[in-house]
């Protein structure tokens, strides 16, 4: 998944195109902060669900490889995420 970040107003968008989800801070930590926290509870609410539509599967599919993907990188000890410049393109 992709990320992207730009100035609005006196805050900062971060966004995840793939998953038409955005966030908003006072700052780039808490935007960040608050996508990861939106991101994983995402993930959860589709992880509860009975049924998944096939836009959902698509989504679900997509989070569950990003949280295999930051818990690898957690035990290897890497950052878990990388920020691009502003208007830039980020991973998550």
């Amino acid at each position: 998944m992709s990320t992207k970040m730009w100035q609005k107003g006196s805050g900062v968008m971060v966004s995840v195109p793939e998953l038409d989800l955005c966030c908003y801070g006072r700052s780039q930590s808490e935007a960040v902060l608050r996508l990861f926290t939106n991101l994983l509870k995402y993930h959860n609410e589709l992880k509860g669900l009975d049924t998944l539509s096939s836009r959902q599967e698509v989504h679900f599919g997509l989070l569950k490889g990003w949280i295999k993907s930051v818990e690898n990188k957690m035990r290897a000890g890497e950052p878990v995420l990388t920020l691009a410049g502003r208007g830039g393109r980020s991973s998550f």
